[in-house]
């Protein structure tokens, strides 16, 4: 009775030990944050436009848990070829599940299409470390 009784513990804690590494997998995957550098690559229309822009990312990102890390019209370039954009910013998105979010919106939809009647951008996301426990 004793050795029916382990089996049946061990198949039902079994499962508990093969999913488990999964679950923390999946479950640090969420808790990585995410990244968004914007690069201005060709500036085509007066600056008003971007200001314009910024102002409605400014309204949107906060939906989205994002906050701006770093934005800069002084950058330089220290290693590689190229230009150096003129203007670069560094978001921070709770995950990349928030990114797609954010970009997808309705909202940033709309507001992009204000951003690239001025000028041309290269927008990458990139997925953050995971925090340190």
């Amino acid at each position: 009775m004793r050795k029916l009784l382990a089996l049946a513990a061990a198949a039902i804690l079994c499962p508990v030990f093969i999913i488990s590494p999964f679950v923390r997998s999946v479950v640090a995957q969420q808790q990585r944050p995410a990244f968004v550098i914007v690069e201005r690559t060709l500036t085509t229309g007066p600056e008003a436009i971007q200001q314009e822009y910024a102002k409605l990312a400014r309204e949107i990102l906060p939906k989205y848990g994002a906050r701006y890390l770093a934005r800069s019209q002084e950058n330089t370039l220290l290693e590689g070829d190229g230009e150096v954009p003129c203007c670069m910013a560094i978001l921070e998105f709770p995950d990349m599940d928030a990114v797609g979010r954010w970009y997808r919106s309705p909202e940033n939809q709309e507001a992009s299409k204000v951003r690239r009647s001025g000028a041309k951008f290269r927008i990458i996301a990139i997925q953050g470390l995971p925090p340190k426990n």
